[in-house]
């Protein structure tokens, strides 16, 4: 059975013999678009005047409840928060979710400068000191809180650079006023940088072109200010705890799949403007740590709607009322952070707390995102590229997407599941992390799909292998047992074509799943 434990006390005992207590928390940042109060400051947004545009109390209970419902279910200890109006709309936002059984005690936000949005932070640990970084007369200030996590102190600086409506020379002005402030902080201080920075994570590539934005001659504050690129190449783990002199920083983002990294829409272009750095004094023995392959971005299918994140919703294509649905243009991320000192088997491999041991049908009751798993007896009864289908006998099977390059096809493993993820209904692993072969496939038969007259379309055989199937196949379904159907999937690189009203044999095919249950045949010799 699995337990959750992000928030919970762990025992640890670590080499010398020393008993320790090490508590994982989780820290999620999110841009919640334009939490504004009932209170005309002059300040406001046209469309957030209070009585104009149709904001008004009863749009107000909907949009902060709409992003209670998303808090609450992140369960984050500690949320950044970015487009917050005022200290009266944050803890309207903190009631909302007390009422839920979401209990943030301790509060912030920036004020010292009369913006219309801020940042801001809820917390379930104490914040003992806050601090705002000045950037220029009438820009967003960069929020500093430090928090107490078991007496250790870690320091959060939340950030809300400026839009891409303005050139990179002014969110340039933002990383260089953090950065004076990271290089002042005592060594080996724990913290970590976070918010809404308007630059993706590889900005210094995707904006050379653009002569509206590109006015620094090809540097940005998010690369080259804060540390996040070196010799020109991005930073990652390894050189982040072998630095020396330069203060790098590590962009979490480089631990999700290049195509899934991105936590905002606009028009059809999706982005990475929200970040998690880490420097290296989160990879030592001593206060916080990183804990690995924990980053992910929190986005059930609620947060959607045809296929485009599910944003608070005006009438006129976004210059009308308000319309009471929708969420925020931007989805939270979040990563897990732990007391435990950092250990390390050897210099260049780093691990956390030993994975907990579970089974494959386990695997679809829990959450998507970052895991730590073991499964025993895994065999690999399907290979198809960097992709397979591992199953435990007389149990479930789950894909392996991309990250099956060293799983053989008959063998039998112990390995660490590290990623989950759901694409289109399709659960999925997608980030494996120690493997050990432990034996080979001696009676295929044991983990082969047996009885082939129930319905395939159960939810419940997703991923399951099927040995040999007949039947007729008609508009892209396969017909068998008389009645019963299923949809036929031929990939297009597998250069398979089939007319209507032919017989046809399948040998060794996988039950996938895109919205509904297919047999995906991706190689000739599967079907003929």
């Amino acid at each position: 059975m699995i337990k959750k434990a992000l928030t919970a006390v762990l025992l640890i005992t670590l080499a010398a013999g020393a008993t320790v207590y090490a508590r994982s928390f989780k820290i999620a940042s999110y841009n919640v678009e334009n939490l504004f109060d009932m209170v005309n400051n002059g300040s406001e947004y046209d469309q957030y005047i209070p009585g104009e545009y149709g904001w008004n109390e009863k749009i107000l209970r909907i949009k902060v409840a709409n992003l209670a419902r998303v808090i609450s279910e992140l369960n984050a200890d500690v949320i950044a928060l970015q487009e917050v109006e005022t200290s009266r709309a944050l803890r309207r936002l903190q009631r909302a979710l007390k009422a839920r059984g979401t209990h943030y005690p301790y509060q912030t936000i920036a004020e010292a400068k009369p913006s219309a949005v801020k940042c801001a932070v809820l917390s379930k640990f104490p914040i003992s000191d806050t601090q705002e970084i000045i950037v220029k007369k009438g820009s967003r200030t960069i929020l500093q809180v430090t928090l107490s996590v078991d007496n250790r102190p870690f320091i959060l600086f939340i950030n809300h650079w400026k839009s891409k409506r303005g050139p990179e020379s002014r969110r340039i002005l933002y990383a260089r006023a953090l950065k004076v402030k990271i290089n002042a902080l005592p060594p080996k201080t724990d913290f970590i940088v976070l918010g809404d920075f308007n630059s993706d994570y590889n900005e210094y590539l995707t904006f050379r072109k653009n002569e509206r934005l590109n006015d620094t001659h090809g540097r940005t504050g998010l690369n080259h200010i804060l540390g996040t690129l070196y010799n020109k190449r991005p930073v990652d783990e390894t050189l982040l705890i072998e630095q020396t002199a330069k203060k790098l920083m590590y962009n979490l983002w480089f631990e999700s799949e290049e195509s899934d990294r991105w936590s905002h829409q606009f028009l059809w272009r999706k982005g990475s403007v929200d970040s998690i750095l880490v420097p290296q004094s989160l990879y030592d023995d001593r206060g916080v740590s990183y804990q690995n392959n924990s980053f992910a971005k929190f986005d059930p299918s609620y947060l959607f709607k045809k296929k485009y994140i599910y944003r608070w919703q005006l009438a006129d294509k976004g210059k009308g009322r308000h319309l009471g649905r929708g969420f925020s243009d931007h989805l939270p991320i979040y990563a897990i952070f732990t007391t435990q000192p950092f250990v390390a088997a050897t210099a260049a491999a780093p691990t956390f707390i030993d994975p907990q041991m579970t089974s494959v049908a386990d695997l679809y009751k829990v959450n998507a995102g970052p895991v730590n798993y073991r499964l025993d007896n895994c065999a690999v009864i399907y290979k198809h590229k960097n992709n397979a289908t591992i199953k435990q006998a007389g149990g479930r099977a789950v894909f392996v997407y991309r990250s099956g390059a060293q799983l053989k096809l008959g063998k039998i493993y112990q390995l660490t599941v590290k990623r989950l993820k759901d694409y289109n209904g399709l659960r999925e692993i997608t980030q494996i992390g120690q493997i050990r072969q432990t034996g080979a496939i001696d009676k295929w038969h044991r983990y082969w799909l047996k009885d082939l007259a129930i319905n395939l379309n159960d939810i419940r055989l997703q991923n399951e292998v099927i040995g040999k199937n007949e039947g007729n196949h008609k508009h892209r379904f396969l017909h068998y047992c008389g009645n019963r159907k299923i949809r036929l999937h031929l990939k297009k690189n597998s250069g398979l074509k089939l007319s209507d009203n032919v017989s046809v044999i399948l040998r060794q095919v996988r039950i996938g799943f895109y919205k509904h249950p297919q047999i995906v045949i991706e190689k000739a010799e599967q079907i003929r």
